[in-house]
């Protein structure tokens, strides 16, 4: 259910956005434009980043691909963001931040990092989108805006007919690549270097 909703003003546009709560009392927010319940809406499960979105890390992509998600929704008139707590890949703050000392220091990628934690390499659990896109209205055909075949396969595992990835181009520090060719070579990410361009 919605607990609240706002509209938010920002440099891709103006967006409501409402705060969505499941059964068990879990929370998600939804940022979107337009009539989603007509066919191909554009739609990307996003985790939360407090490095990359708040504090402005340079060795990952989040915040920019969050980012680019808002502009084609702007572009297109219609789409939604559903945001998700799942800090770390699922795993939480605690252990993201552990995670990153042992790549720090062991000069190993997150995927070690978290398997030498004992940890797998993605914990994120996807079943609470299903709330917020019922709540939104979003319809059964939908447009993904992610490379990663997960999020995908959980979209098709609530119902929707997903009939098209969206390519999100953005640009990150060249900091971040390791972390992207990480995630297409090991992960089975759909990375697209060629939407991607890296400074510095």
């Amino acid at each position: 259910m919605i607990l609240a909703t706002t509209i938010l003003e920002t440099g891709r546009g103006t967006f409501p956005v409402s705060l969505h709560e499941d059964g068990s009392g879990a929370r998600c927010l939804s940022i979107r434009q337009g009539d989603l319940g007509l066919p191909e809406t554009a739609v990307r499960l996003h985790s939360a980043c407090l490095f990359g979105e708040s504090l402005g890390a340079l060795d990952c992509d989040c915040s920019a691909q969050l980012d680019a998600a808002m502009r084609v929704i702007q572009e297109r008139g219609r789409g939604a963001v559903i945001y998700l707590f799942q800090e770390g890949r699922g795993a939480g703050l605690l252990s993201k931040i552990h995670g990153m000392e042992t790549q720090r220091v062991e000069g190993v990628n997150s995927f070690a990092a978290y398997e030498s934690m004992g940890l797998p390499r993605d914990l994120r659990d996807y079943s609470l989108a299903k709330t917020a896109l019922t709540d939104i209205g979003v319809g059964a055909t939908i447009s993904v805006m992610s490379n990663h075949p997960a999020k995908r396969a959980a979209l098709e595992e609530m119902g929707y007919s997903v009939v098209a990835r969206l390519p999100l181009s953005y640009q990150v520090s060249s900091l971040a690549y390791p972390e992207l060719r990480m995630k297409r070579d090991e992960g089975g990410y759909e990375v697209d270097f060629g939407d991607i361009t890296f400074s510095g």
